[in-house]
């Protein structure tokens, strides 16, 4: 089975990527964003959607890398690969072909925080998520300001609830932030898009997860 064979037809087609060092992982803050009554940063994971010029899902995951922290990535293809339909709805499979990603994440849009699979919304999007080795130090960019290094159990908890900036970096993340424009580290931070729901899905197997991917990066 190759990776394309499970991507829907007529609908939204993203990427995202795993990228780690020294036991933590490379996520993105958008500028901070007003909802309601309170202002947030959202953490993203770096990719974004598949463009129609873009060849596959390897060459606009990429250039989402390239136009996001200015740096070349290196995709490396993973044996086994999870399939995210919702809360603890998780099938691993093993595909064919140069493209492997580690988890292709369905997901609605637009749902309430922390809720990815919220019944009041239909709208599924697709996302495929690589496991990938920077050839480059990222650098933050005016669409993703700042770059964070989380621990695995922090992706959990970010995924979870709302944590402010502040508890992040005291418990070990470490921001670079474009012109040393650090945030406001009283402000509430949320992890967002497919990554979010990917650790919503494993739960308290986020950190064996992200780990093993760890292992398989260096046995390549």
């Amino acid at each position: 089975m190759l990776v394309s064979d499970l991507l829907p037809r007529n609908t939204f087609l993203g990427t995202s990527l795993i990228l780690h060092q020294a036991g933590c992982f490379l996520f993105g803050i958008r500028p901070p964003k007003q909802l309601e009554d309170q202002i947030i940063l959202e953490i993203t994971g770096i990719g974004g959607r598949l463009e129609p010029f873009d060849l596959s899902l390897s060459r606009g995951v990429q250039r989402e890398a390239c136009e996001e922290i200015s740096a070349s990535v290196e995709l490396i293809p993973c044996p086994r690969t999870l399939v995210v339909r919702g809360f603890h709805e998780i099938e691993e499979i093993t595909l064919e072909g140069p493209e492997r990603p580690a988890a292709l994440v369905f997901r609605r849009h637009r749902t309430p925080p922390h809720q990815p699979w919220h019944a009041n919304y239909l709208d599924t999007g697709c996302i495929a998520v690589f496991l990938g080795d920077l050839t480059g130090a990222p650098q933050p960019s005016p669409e993703i300001p700042h770059l964070i290094w989380l621990k695995p159990e922090q992706i959990l908890l970010t995924a979870q609830q709302d944590v402010s900036l502040g508890d992040l970096l005291q418990t070990g993340a470490d921001l670079l932030s474009l012109d040393d424009q650090r945030p406001d580290p009283r402000l509430p931070t949320r992890l967002t898009d497919s990554q979010e729901a990917l650790a919503l899905a494993l739960g308290e197997e986020v950190c064996s997860f992200y780990e093993s991917l760890i292992f398989l990066s260096r046995s390549t």
